[in-house]
């Protein structure tokens, strides 16, 4: 498939609602929140203090600051400035791709972020100290992208920073799901609300920046934008310094006893930090050996390595749903590094190519994601949220893969042919794509939170969307491969046209692979509405019946 729609990391957002929904119809969680339940409770959003009142206005500061303005605005903000910078340094498709992978790579560590600040506390303190540590870093690298001159950062400093961003990300947006998972316990009958405030805020936050951000690199370029997320990011560093976690030193004695719990699930404990060694490999070859045929090779043998894991040491029906959806997230190939050229490249790179300047790049077609984006988390709520999983995800596989063929007409430049813009071709069929985007996507989110046993709703989540997330990363080193060998390498050169030949194929070749993980859907994915409960309120371990549990005879 092409540029359009890009492939989403998946969050923790719905693990606090885990709980809710094994015994309910499902909200609809994903990236741009739960739209329908917004609307129903703005209400309730307009009353902040109400919100106040019960959860305390140091809480809705510390949500604010993380995911309001840094998670909502400032990521929103910088994110599709990443492709742009590497032009500057005329990065090739191939290295595009794979630096792209490295960056989302923090959001595949949020297990082991997790199990870290929950196990070693700093001076008696699990979060705020993480969250300040990695803020820090984060704006340093902020700080150093945006007033650093391109020639004394080198392309290697660059994917370092971009890294170390994300990483801040991640680590504020887990430690603070931990927060008000912890605060909706005590007062669960306000839980939508605070959720609606949250994502509200969020949403808000990320429209307003992708209003904006195709004027700012039109006039300042792909460096100003870090300038500006400095301030609103710092924001956090005050209430943090201030304790408005309002956390408790833990003592000795406390540390011990939390440990102890986590020492009784030797399993999960293993897959996290599993999960970091391949992460960390992955991230060493990504910024240091950006071959292709290396972070290719590499990547399949730590996604081997992971279905392995994870199938041998889960519940089976947990480990049948992860093994479909991290070898689905692994053959989508991505080969946005080569399409990011096809689209912006100037008349004098790419004679016959679309030209589509900054404004339209980042500005029009972000707000056609956003609002058809809506539009598909809609109709899905509406139309959709009651079907089996097995059958909504044949119907939207499908679908999406039959409406991804359009970007060959694209890139075979037969729309001129028929006499459609590439402007109008492209708004229409990026629209059509992301309604249908969700409808495949969602079912994943919910089965997900449907198998979090209970009891331990945040790290089996974190597990599962983290795996998901590698996988995600490893298509980005699968499609960069895929570039090479068709040998689709534009880096924005003069007169590049030839390296867009083959474009098509790879298009081709991304959309036809993932479907393949649909001749198991059967036997992987359970016969069930999306209403079912998977998993009975009894079921709190996630490794009972496992093939490991099988084979040392139960214990």
């Amino acid at each position: 498939m092409g540029q359009f729609p890009e492939k989403k990391q998946v969050d923790e957002e719905i693990a606090p609602g885990a709980e809710r929904m094994r015994e309910a119809t499902p909200l609809v969680p994903g990236k741009i929140g739960e739209t329908e339940q917004i609307v129903e409770r703005l209400g309730v959003f307009a009353g902040v203090q109400n919100l106040s009142e019960h959860f305390g206005y140091k809480l809705l500061v510390m949500l604010f600051c993380t995911q309001h303005l840094m998670k909502g605005f400032c990521s929103a903000f910088i994110y599709p400035c990443n492709q742009y910078l590497f032009a500057a340094y005329n990065v090739g498709a191939s290295q595009i791709g794979i630096f792209s992978g490295v960056i989302m790579l923090p959001w595949s560590m949020k297990p082991i972020i997790g199990l870290i600040s929950d196990v070693a506390p700093i001076f008696g303190y699990n979060k705020a100290p993480y969250m300040l540590l990695a803020t820090v870093a984060g704006l340093i690298c902020t700080g150093a992208i945006g007033v650093v001159p391109q020639d004394h950062l080198s392309i290697t400093a660059l994917v370092c920073c971009l890294f170390v961003i994300q990483l801040m990300y991640s680590v504020n947006d887990l430690l603070i799901e931990a927060k008000y998972a912890e605060k909706m316990r005590d007062k669960p009958e306000h839980g939508p609300a605070l959720m609606t405030y949250v994502w509200f805020g969020l949403n808000v936050g990320g429209f307003v920046a992708t209003l904006f951000i195709g004027s700012v690199l039109t006039e300042w370029g792909p460096k100003f934008p870090f300038v500006l997320c400095f301030l609103p990011t710092s924001f956090i560093l005050v209430p943090l310094l201030r304790n408005y976690l309002e956390e408790t030193c833990r003592s000795q004695e406390e540390i011990v006893e939390e440990r102890k719990k986590f020492m009784a699930e030797p399993e999960t404990c293993f897959l996290c930090v599993l999960m970091l060694i391949g992460t960390i490999l992955l991230t060493f070859l990504g910024i240091f050996y950006a071959e292709p045929w290396i972070n290719a090779a590499a990547a399949l043998v730590v996604s081997l390595i992971m279905l392995v894991s994870f199938s041998v040491l889960l519940r089976p029906m947990i480990a049948k749903v992860n093994a479909f959806f991290l070898v689905q997230s692994s053959m989508t190939f991505s080969i946005s590094g080569a399409t990011f050229y096809f689209y912006t490249d100037t008349a004098e790179q790419y004679p016959e190519g679309p030209h589509f300047s900054m404004q339209f790049y980042t500005t029009v077609l972000g707000v056609v994601s956003t609002v058809f984006t809506l539009l598909g988390i809609w109709s899905y709520q509406r139309y959709a949220s009651k079907w089996s999983y097995r059958s909504l995800l044949m119907v939207s596989n499908l679908l999406f893969s039959a409406l991804s063929m359009l970007d060959v007409v694209m890139f075979k430049r037969w729309n001129l042919t028929l006499g459609i813009s590439d402007h109008f071709f492209v708004l229409g069929s990026a629209s059509f794509q992301y309604v249908i985007y969700q409808w495949q996507w969602m079912p994943g989110v919910v089965i997900n939170a449907q198998l979090c046993p209970a009891g331990m709703e945040a790290t089996m989540y974190a597990l599962l969307a983290g795996c998901h997330n590698l996988g995600i990363a490893v298509a980005y080193s699968f499609g960069a491969y895929l570039l090479q060998v068709l040998r689709c390498q534009p880096r924005g050169a003069v007169g590049e046209s030839s390296q867009f030949d083959n474009l098509w194929m790879a298009s081709v070749v991304a959309t036809i692979m993932p479907m393949f993980t649909l001749v198991a859907l059967p036997w992987l994915i359970p016969d069930a509405k999306q209403t079912d409960k998977l998993l009975d309120d009894t079921d709190r371990d996630a490794t009972a019946g496992s093939l490991w549990r099988q084979w040392i005879g139960g214990k």
